[in-house]
């Protein structure tokens, strides 16, 4: 059901968005859906669309294959744990959770990175552009969430 949404999602950052960074960050709607995913669906349905994607991003972007999936498989399920525990009708919980999902996702990033040997990070440099980034996806997330609620709403009707 999230694969048109992902392959989408997965296009534009990869095509578009990583030619716009803002202060070095970038958009990431594929971690977003992940987390979203997570909040509507649970744990496992967030751990699968963000492994799908984040392994989608990495065949994109040429990068090492398996970096953002392990990450974003990470937000997803974490988002997931939340499913029961929340109320989903408060409108600031989608960019609360695109924040707090991108600063742990940026963090695994950056410490497999560190870990395999193909990233160093400098927190001087690394911490702003998380933060930048974790508000553009705080931005994007209420818009995405509710297109993904619409997803799930239509598809319930439907079966």
């Amino acid at each position: 059901m999230y694969g048109g949404a992902l392959i989408v999602a997965a296009l534009v950052q990869t095509a578009w968005l990583v030619r716009m960074p803002i202060a070095g960050a970038v958009m990431d709607p594929v971690l977003v859906l992940a987390v979203a995913t997570g909040i509507l669906r649970g744990a496992e349905s967030g751990a699968v669309v963000g492994l799908a994607g984040g392994l989608l991003q990495d065949l994109l972007s040429g990068g090492p294959l398996g970096m953002h999936g392990l990450s974003k498989l990470v937000v997803g399920f974490g988002s997931g744990l939340f499913e029961r525990s929340i109320y989903i009708e408060n409108p600031f919980l989608p960019a609360v959770a695109a924040f707090a999902g991108t600063l742990l996702g940026e963090a695994l990033l950056n410490i497999v990175g560190v870990v395999t040997g193909l990233g160093t990070v400098s927190l001087r440099d690394a911490v702003p552009r998380v933060l930048i980034q974790a508000v553009l996806n705080s931005v994007i997330a209420p818009p995405l969430f509710r297109g993904i609620r619409a997803l799930d709403l239509r598809f319930e009707r439907q079966h």
